[in-house]
């Protein structure tokens, strides 16, 4: 064979490749339409994030309030899905038809990857997007997962300057899928009661047990998945038992190694807040028959020391909705706690638990001035 002859096969086998490539590759997903069918004419719309109006000051830290990707997904009245938008940046801006009604969704720190993940591109209804469960894994302190609805009604668009169209503004307001618990005062009060006022008494953490793993974007708790299994559920069987369901959960879920010594008239009133999904019980149920499982109050454990001795102290979080804070103002130990955290075989006037009201935690976006 000629070198020119080795050369031109060698271009044909080249070529043979790229076009059984090309016959083997998975088709792409069908492109977002440009714009609504129907009459009337098409007018811009500007969904635009955070209100700093709408924010509630001194409630939120700075970085439960971090954007850190966001979306929009706009359907016409029979739910047909035809256009989306994802930024993060100031605005999104999407071509509606003046004079029709419109469901708009907005969904903020959504996860990209793993179980649950959204990719934008591929919702095609508004049920899809809706009734997508979301993990309380895919929230950080700093990443927390949002959700908002608005219905928007664009009007004939008046002209700015010189011919220039003025896009319509539409904030939805958006709220995060979690509940915080805060815990702000932690005291005891051994008085009359010489014998473990000698004792040096330690917190050790302060966690949360009970903890449920999902929720739908567009509902505050899975009814019929609520108690479905142990699995269901972070910390369970607590800490203390090596049941941790998720190390990535752990900043959500806990304080660990604060070891503060407390004494009588010297409280602690550090603040520690935890992020849970709403849990709608809140009665707490016999847990001691670990082969069973029955639907439960989400808890608060303080894990303490006297001396070498640990006792668990658990305060029952009341049923809880989305978006808001649950505040423990004060918590004061009075008496030795359970040996146990599940069992809790201890007398219930050692431990004595105050609860704020709950507060809203405020939007990060609204939907027009009045909303």
């Amino acid at each position: 064979m000629t070198p020119n002859s080795a050369k031109a096969l060698r271009r044909l086998l080249q070529i043979s490749a790229l076009l059984t490539s090309f016959s083997c590759a998975k088709p792409l997903p069908p492109a977002p339409p440009s714009g609504p069918a129907g009459e009337g004419p098409l007018v811009p719309v500007r969904f635009t994030p955070f209100d700093n109006d709408s924010k509630v000051t001194g409630v939120s830290y700075a970085r439960e309030e971090k954007v850190n990707r966001w979306a929009v997904f706009v359907f016409d009245q029979e739910s047909e899905w035809f256009a989306y938008g994802s930024s993060s940046d100031e605005g999104i801006i999407v071509n509606l038809r003046a004079g029709r009604t419109y469901q708009c969704y907005s969904l903020v720190n959504y996860p990209l990857s793993g179980p649950g993940a959204i990719d934008p591109s591929s919702v095609r209804s508004a049920d899809e997007l809706t009734n997508k469960l979301a993990s309380l894994s895919y929230n950080r302190t700093d990443n927390l997962v949002m959700y908002g609805s608005a219905t928007v009604s664009p009007s004939a668009q008046p002209q700015g300057g010189e011919g220039e169209v003025v896009p319509e503004t539409t904030i939805i307001h958006v709220k995060r899928l979690v509940s915080r618990l805060d815990v702000t005062r932690v005291a005891v009060d051994f008085s009359g009661k010489p014998a473990l006022a000698a004792k040096t008494f330690t917190l050790r953490r302060i966690y949360v047990t009970n903890a449920y793993r999902y929720a739908r974007y567009a509902s505050d708790y899975i009814y019929e998945e609520l108690s479905a299994s142990r699995s269901s559920w972070y910390n369970s069987g607590g800490w203390h038992r090596g049941e941790t369901g998720d190390p990535d959960c752990d900043a959500l879920l806990g304080s660990q190694a604060l070891d503060v010594r407390i004494e009588t008239g010297s409280p602690y009133t550090v603040t520690h807040s935890f992020y849970t999904f709403p849990n709608p019980t809140s009665k707490a149920l016999d847990n001691r028959q670990m082969d069973l499982w029955t639907r439960r109050c989400t808890r608060i454990i303080l894990e303490c020391t006297m001396d070498e001795k640990t006792y668990y102290y658990p305060v029952d979080v009341p049923a809880m909705e989305r978006n808001r804070i649950y505040t423990v103002s004060d918590i004061v130990i009075k008496g030795n706690g359970s040996l146990d955290e599940e069992e809790l075989d201890f007398d219930p006037e050692a431990l004595e638990v105050t609860f704020s009201p709950s507060l809203d935690w405020g939007a990060l976006y609204q939907v027009n001035e009045e909303s």
